[in-house]
């Protein structure tokens, strides 16, 4: 029997309310890791158990002890420089960083001094420092990521009712008088209607972050399935795909999935696990089918119907297993987007190589609400 790997981006922490529900149909979900011998504490069990997989591209080496210890100091320090942090993490890819204002190369300088060795070659030092800086970006940004759920988990135990019931102890007098500027709990509406909203550019700037780091070093596995839980960083790969191949993606698969599997992690990997042995047939088929597709010599022509010819049935089959295991009364639903790169590996895309003859091809799966 094939089995079906795929590589998780641009994320180099897999969430738990994406990892439950993709790993319902690849084998083994992988994804980078900006320090090597990082506790997952959030995935032991599913790293135990193989079905989840982190890589290092470039591991630290000698010099992982000093990265680590700098994130230990971010961390004690971001009380006072959070918001400072967090521009930096926007902004370090892209030319408006040598726009910027002071602070933010400041605390960049800060952040990069005596951190590359001083016998490597000028072009060493200048790789070695941008993969530093890039490995810095991931590392914040899943720093920002954990702060930011756990707020938004806070938050979620203040309901509409008990926030009517703050509004009601101030007093019909106090409200009267108050401006919305100096009530608390406007501002505190206003901070929970945002934590969902993405700040501008992060997106781009993580994923140009997480091609770099890609790039860099060797993959330990040549993955032709890539997923996101991300609707935009999909969007961005087929578009760097599109611009670099002069050809657009075609649309293969559509499959339901829960929206959220919220399980103690035993729990969560005992309901993959029966999933997939029930649904064996099923799963199996598509496997071989897109193990099939990606194989195929140069594409001049594509069509997805002849492609997959049997996709409606492939996913009516599929979503009856799903709805079945996971009623989306209980459980949700999204739609995992399974998108046709012809003629381009994604390993050759991110490193800039060019196309050679019996290349083999790519698919991108988004998930999106």
């Amino acid at each position: 029997m094939q089995s079906l790997n795929s590589l998780y981006f641009p994320e180099t922490v897999l969430p738990h309310h994406l990892r439950n529900t993709l790993l319902l149909l690849p084998d083994s979900l992988h994804f980078l890791q900006p320090v090597e011998g990082e506790d997952s504490t959030s995935a032991d069990l599913f790293m135990e158990k193989g079905i989840c997989q982190a890589h290092t591209p470039s591991p630290l080496g000698k010099d992982r002890d000093r990265f680590v210890g700098l994130l230990s100091d971010i961390q004690e320090q971001k009380s006072s420089n959070a918001e400072q942090f967090s521009q930096l993490t926007l902004a370090h890819l892209s030319e408006e960083m040598q726009r910027g204002d002071n602070s933010h190369r400041s605390i960049m300088t800060n952040l990069n001094e005596a951190k590359i060795v001083e016998d490597k070659s000028a072009d060493d030092k200048q790789q070695a420092e941008k993969l530093w800086k890039t490995r810095l970006v991931l590392a914040l940004a899943e720093i920002l990521d954990k702060e930011e759920a756990e707020l938004a988990e806070n938050f979620s135990n203040i309901d509409s009712t008990e926030l009517d019931l703050f509004q009601a102890l101030k007093g019909e007098q106090d409200a009267e008088t108050e401006s919305e500027d100096d009530d608390p709990f406007a501002e505190l509406t206003r901070i929970r209607s945002k934590l969902s909203q993405q700040r501008p550019g992060t997106v781009k700037r993580r994923l140009q972050a997480w091609k770099s780091f890609y790039a860099s070093g060797k993959s330990a596995e040549d993955f032709w399935l890539w997923t996101t839980g991300n609707e935009e960083a999909g969007e961005m790969l087929i578009a760097d795909y599109e611009t670099t191949s002069a050809r657009v993606s075609v649309p293969l698969l559509r499959l339901n999935i829960p929206e959220q599997m919220l399980m103690r992690d035993k729990d969560a990997l005992e309901s993959i696990l029966h999933f997939r042995e029930e649904s064996t047939g099923i799963r199996q088929q598509i496997t071989e089918k897109l193990h099939n597709i990606v194989k195929q010599s140069h594409l001049d022509l594509v069509d997805p119907v002849a492609l997959l010819p049997d996709a409606g049935i492939l996913a009516r089959d599929w979503n009856d297993q799903i709805e079945y295991y996971f009623p989306e009364s209980k459980f949700g639903s999204k739609v995992l987007d399974l998108q046709f790169l012809a003629n381009f590996s994604l390993d050759q895309l991110l490193r800039g190589e060019s196309t050679t003859d019996g290349l083999c091809h790519s698919i991108v799966a988004i998930c999106r609400e």
